[in-house]
């Protein structure tokens, strides 16, 4: 007698497509503030790319051709937004040079804002924002294993 036994995850498929669903809307729902120069949006943004990128590796819920360009397109964006994230501009610094007054504490906030907004209006951010939007409507998820058990 052959007994087929499927090891399916479609019961974890709502759940796991609601959660990427839920954190690219939170990655979208940031891109205003980073745009205005917020730190922490920065950081908020970075932060729910990160879960984005976490949840697309799933090995056992999405396929691994379908989601590689996608989680490295997001580290793009994380490592874009990264050095804005780090930065504080520089009237929040507590210990002002007088001497200078243009002191590289301020151009190195600039150099990272700069670099977030390029990335933010760039094509390549546009096309992962149409991307993601386009795998949460329609996420290719894995076909089920089937393990064939032999019993008498």
């Amino acid at each position: 007698m052959l007994k087929v036994l499927e090891k399916t995850h479609h019961q974890a498929e709502p759940g796991a497509s609601s959660f990427l669903v839920d954190q690219v809307a939170a990655l979208l729902c940031y891109d205003p503030s980073v745009r205005s120069g917020a730190q922490d949006a920065s950081y908020a943004m970075s932060a729910a790319a990160g879960r984005v990128w976490s949840a697309l590796g799933d090995r056992r819920l999405f396929n691994r051709a379908a989601v590689d360009g996608l989680r490295a397109e997001l580290a793009w964006l994380t490592e874009s937004l990264a050095p804005l994230s780090r930065s504080a501009p520089a009237h929040d610094r507590t210990v002002p040079n007088l001497q200078h007054p243009h002191t590289t504490q301020g151009t190195a906030y600039e150099a990272a804002y700069d670099t977030a907004l390029a990335a933010l209006e760039s094509d390549r951010y546009f096309r992962l924002v149409a991307d993601l939007q386009q795998f949460c409507s329609a996420p290719p998820v894995r076909q089920p294993r089937r393990r064939h058990l032999y019993g008498g």
